[in-house]
């Protein structure tokens, strides 16, 4: 596959490690505004580090916002964008695909998942 082809450029983005998880963190909070320590509490296991570049990638991309807000000391704010919420209903049919081929989980069946928040149709 050419790395011109859209489904790769997509891929490419969204398939790195602990991205879907931190739009699925952002989504969990109502598409946002999460604070740099909140993702890394939501997100078990995630370095600062790697946070930090994946929220940077997902800002280029035009997937979420970066808000600074005024104060002492002042804080970092990110939020889901328009196209951000509207990958949110992909994974969510995404998670569909899986539930009805693949995955056996009677909890996420449910409305609401309790882990990922994503609804179930």
């Amino acid at each position: 596959m050419d790395e011109n082809c859209t489904v790769f450029r997509t891929v490419d983005l969204i398939a790195k490690r602990w991205s879907i998880l931190i739009l699925l963190e952002m989504h969990r909070a109502g598409g946002g505004p999460k604070r740099f320590t909140d993702l890394k509490r939501g997100l078990r296991g995630i370095t600062p580090k790697v946070l930090s570049g994946r929220l940077k990638e997902l800002e280029d991309a035009g997937l979420i916002t970066k808000k600074i807000v005024p104060g002492v000391p002042p804080r970092t704010e990110y939020g889901l964008t328009k196209p951000g919420r509207e990958l949110m209903a992909v994974i969510g049919q995404f998670k569909q695909w899986a539930l009805k081929w693949k995955v056996d989980n009677p909890v996420c069946e449910g409305l609401a998942c309790p882990e990922c928040g994503l609804r179930s149709t």
